[in-house]
């Protein structure tokens, strides 16, 4: 996606509005509808700016990569600890928008009414038919503007169920502006036949590398085939087994084709180029003064950061055993942080900063181990597991600076808001601070800007989805365990899903109504996609909004030993430290959007959303 940073948005902005003059007649030196879709290179050229719908890490001054906090942040794994920014879900504060929000589309979690990028991509799908291009290339760029379509759909459906279907470029007085939304029945089945379509016409190694091709597609049916599959079946719609066959037949197709993914699951989010790398199918790529983004390193490294991990969250990575804390012979309780992080999943020491505490010296970047070895636990322990590499995550954390050798040393975590030691930087209010996107690569030359890629498309996500459609199949065993979890928890130095020893007591803290195999496959993606845009979208189509019910909770401390400055769950002197209070809870609305009151008046005939 080299190509896809600058092109073209002045030709996808003109080509969105464009109509024939009132005289019918097609200007000879402007660039038309009728001019600008003739032969194949045209079609290349409109598309890289279809690419911009995935958001990735964001663009120039975004603070947080935008699925972190449209989809992580409103579910029981991530908080933004800023008054006022609670989840709306749990505390009960979503309210119906007037107008529709005309903010770029962005994020495939981003739930919008908006629908210009469909708008986009059938200019381009309207104008294949009459182009100069043999019925191969035809077939070709129809595929490509499928899966683009396909992709936002998938986003429309998950937010509101039933909306319009649009095929066509619409004009001002088109019937559908005016029509009923299409039932979601439709809009799924087309969606699915478009990507079977695509799969089987797209060119297999589509316009080169990290380009929209064969494992491109497949990728995106097995991740709609799952959601679509398991939402229709525990919220009751019927032809659910269509969609999670479909799943594992597009799944099992591309695991052939990628039979690893990269050994190090730091490196997934903080390498500098991701191409070539095992697993990796499509990924967003950044370039020096092209398309950059707000550093994971300058926003984590800095006070600007609010978010936060919850304790639910942490106490899913399963221990070195391959067992939950609950049932674990390694676990060492939560006492202390250092306790608590003790032989468990490695993923966890890359997803929240782990604890150790240092004496910074002056000037303030030199730091040396205190006298206490526990202190410097996970400093040698994250050391081992970077061996020399300097750009990657190591402890103890620092401020951001240019070369990240002059910023200001965090000299302990948990690192709290209200108790910070003089160092207002890589503060918490839960104590489990988030950081997998920090490192300590270069930063561009505009300073607060990073270049390292960022992963849309792996085949780790795949391994889950087929896991899970495989278990909804009533055809999940052993063998898929080795298939699929086996390759995850093998990277995170954890011992291998045994199902034979899965049974009701094997988690004491699951979900009852869940199978206790099912538990652990959720468990696994859970962790494996934390922060990456899934959770909520998960909860929704389990119909488990009830999760975000409970309260989310910190590292457990004795108070006096942060100068009594937390606040306590409960009171007292010691406990979990908390920040928002207890939330109302899930109200079954939620599982849909409402539609802006604007386009309820503009069209009579939409309905809308159950229980707004």
């Amino acid at each position: 996606m080299k190509k896809l940073i600058y092109l073209c948005i002045f030709l996808l902005v003109l080509l969105a509005g464009c109509k024939k003059d009132f005289l019918n007649k097609t200007p000879q030196i402007e660039l038309t509808e009728e001019t600008a879709f003739n032969n194949y290179d045209n079609f290349k050229t409109y598309t890289w700016g279809l690419y911009d719908y995935f958001s990735g890490y964001g663009n120039g001054g975004d603070d947080y990569p935008p699925s972190l906090k449209s989809s992580d942040c409103n579910s029981d794994d991530l908080a933004i600890t800023l008054a006022g920014l609670q989840s709306p879900y749990a505390y009960q504060t979503k309210v119906i928008k007037g107008i529709a929000d005309n903010t770029p589309a962005g994020s495939l979690s981003i739930a919008q009414w908006d629908f210009r990028y469909i708008r986009s991509v059938n200019v381009m799908l309207d104008n294949i038919d009459r182009s100069q291009m043999n019925q191969a290339d035809k077939d070709h760029w129809r595929s490509v503007g499928y899966f683009f379509r396909a992709l936002r759909y998938y986003d429309l459906i998950a937010a509101f169920g039933d909306v319009p279907w649009i095929e066509h470029k619409l004009s001002d007085t088109s019937a559908v502006l005016f029509a009923p939304k299409t039932p979601r029945d439709l809009v799924a089945k087309n969606i699915l036949e478009n990507l079977v379509f695509a799969e089987s016409h797209i060119k297999a190694a589509g316009e080169g590398p990290n380009t929209i091709n064969t494992s491109c597609v497949r990728a995106l049916i097995s991740r709609f085939g799952l959601f679509e599959g398991t939402w229709r079946k525990y919220h009751n719609l019927g032809s659910a087994n269509i969609y999670l066959q479909a799943c594992k037949t597009y799944s099992e197709k591309l695991m052939l084709s990628f039979p690893t993914c990269m050994s190090n699951y730091d490196d997934v989010y903080n390498l500098e180029d991701l191409t070539g790398q095992p697993g990796i199918i499509l990924f967003k790529q950044y370039a020096n003064n092209l398309n950059d983004h707000f550093s994971g390193s300058r926003i984590l490294g800095s006070a600007n950061s609010y978010v936060d991990v919850s304790k639910n969250a942490v106490e899913s990575y399963l221990c070195t055993d391959g067992r939950p804390i609950g049932s674990s012979s390694v676990y060492a309780g939560d006492n202390t942080m250092y306790n608590a992080f003790r032989n468990r999943d490695r993923r966890l020491y890359y997803t929240v900063v782990p604890p150790y505490q240092v004496v910074v010296g002056k000037p303030n970047y030199t730091w040396s181990k205190t006298t206490n070895p526990t202190d410097a636990e996970y400093i040698d322990l994250l050391a081992s597991y970077i061996s020399a590499n300097p750009i990657k995550k190591s402890l103890p954390m620092a401020q951001w600076s240019q070369t990240m050798q002059t910023g200001t040393t965090i000299s302990m975590s948990p690192h709290f808001r209200n108790f910070n030691a003089g160092q207002p930087q890589s503060v918490g209010e839960l104590g489990y601070y988030y950081w997998k996107i920090y490192n300590r690569s270069p930063l561009s030359t505009k300073n607060s800007y990073a270049t390292t890629d960022c992963p849309l498309l792996r085949i780790e996500e795949v391994w889950l989805n087929y896991a899970e459609a495989m278990f909804e199949l009533g055809m999940f065993n052993q063998s898929v365990a080795d298939q699929t979890i086996r390759n995850l928890r093998q990277r995170a130095n954890v011992a291998n899903m045994v199902v034979a020893d899965i049974n009701t007591s094997f988690d004491p803290a699951r979900d009852p109504d869940v199978d206790p195999v099912l538990w652990e496959i959720r468990r696994e993606r859970r962790v494996e996609l934390l922060g990456d845009g899934f959770r909520f979208n998960d909860l929704k189509r389990w119909k488990k909004g009830i999760y975000l019910n409970k309260q989310q909770l910190g590292v457990k401390v004795n108070n006096a030993d942060f100068g009594n400055k937390l606040n306590i769950s409960g009171g007292g002197t010691s406990g979990y430290v908390q920040f928002f209070g207890v939330p109302p809870g899930w109200l079954d609305k939620y599982y849909f959007e409402p539609i802006p009151s604007q386009e309820i008046v503009l069209n009579p005939a939409l309905k809308q959303s159950a229980g707004w």
